[in-house]
């Protein structure tokens, strides 16, 4: 296997360095990818018609009942049933099922970590204790899961849209699920009219005053959470907002999420992922605040 992946490794490579070339290479990749969407939209293009199993815990958590609150009043791109984690292990493994499931997720080794995600994932044949094995079509990091915060409650509606919209491009064959925590996402329209949101904890990186009306020219500004529950409770117009999530430990190692959601959309118009060290804490870092002042502002030059 081992020799396999390395002939695989340095064909691609050997493409990539080809391509810089060959304009026919670059054809050649470009219907590769083509073929790969096809892929998708051929295995993925039922979940439509297809029952999407909700898993629960049925523990009557705060937790459970609002992502089943968030479920019965947003999911619409498919029929949905609850079931209970005993019923999932039961049928994980029948390919006429998705599901839709808080799992913990970890990515590195199994003393690291680990964070709570919603996924979105396919009954598989081969599935057994580990739910690798299940094509994840998408998963969306909620907290650590060894200690909640509460805060992305608020943020579940807006998760239900995100997950449909991007199923909804699978089956489409706009975009095909790349897994291993990555996430496809469409280059965002530069609106000179958005304003951002950021939670002052959601931020690694604290520029000064002048430097930040420098970067977004009057268009973001620092708030506490409060001003951001209330921007996606009232849909406000044009109107990101921040999301960060991150082990509570913040270990050396161990991934921090950065998202921007819409908060009139439930749109997801930014979505990276670090590895926190000594020099970057779990937060937006100075690097991700000068991709984002080009979503508001066009003109601004990285320097």
């Amino acid at each position: 296997m081992r020799k396999v992946i390395a002939a695989l490794l340095a064909l691609s490579a050997a493409f990539s360095a080809a391509a810089q070339d060959s304009p026919g290479i670059d054809m050649e990749i470009k219907q590769f990818e083509d073929r790969k969407v096809d892929s998708g939209r051929e295995y993925y293009g039922d979940i439509p018609a297809r029952m999407t199993k909700v898993v629960t815990a049925g523990d009557n958590s705060m937790t459970d009942l609002l992502f089943m609150d968030a479920v019965r009043e947003g999911w619409n791109i498919s029929p949905f049933e609850f079931c209970t984690y005993e019923e999932f292990d039961r049928i994980k493994t029948d390919t006429s099922y998705y599901f839709l499931i808080r799992a913990d997720k970890m990515h590195r080794k199994s003393s690291d970590p680990s964070i709570e995600f919603i996924c979105f994932l396919k009954g598989n044949e081969k599935a057994g204790d580990n739910l690798a094995a299940m094509p994840e079509l998408i998963a969306l990091p909620l907290f650590a899961a060894e200690g909640y915060d509460d805060r992305v409650f608020t943020y579940l509606p807006a998760y239900m849209n995100i997950i449909q919209n991007y199923i909804q491009d699978i089956v489409d064959g706009k975009i095909y699920p790349p897994g291993n925590g990555r996430i496809s996402l469409k280059t965002p329209d530069k609106s000179r009219n958005s304003t951002i949101l950021f939670n002052k904890d959601d931020m690694d990186y604290s520029p000064y005053m002048q430097e930040f009306e420098r970067m977004f020219r009057g268009r973001a500004q620092v708030v506490p959470q409060e001003k951001i529950d209330a921007a996606l409770k009232d849909a406000a117009p044009r109107t990101l907002v921040s999301l960060t999530v991150a082990p509570s430990d913040n270990r050396k190692g161990s991934y921090c999420y950065k998202m921007l959601i819409s908060a009139d959309t439930y749109g997801l118009y930014y979505y990276k992922r670090h590895r926190i060290s000594p020099r970057k804490g779990p937060g937006f870092l100075k690097s991700d605040l000068k991709r984002i002042s080009r979503l508001v502002t066009p003109e601004f030059k990285t320097r």
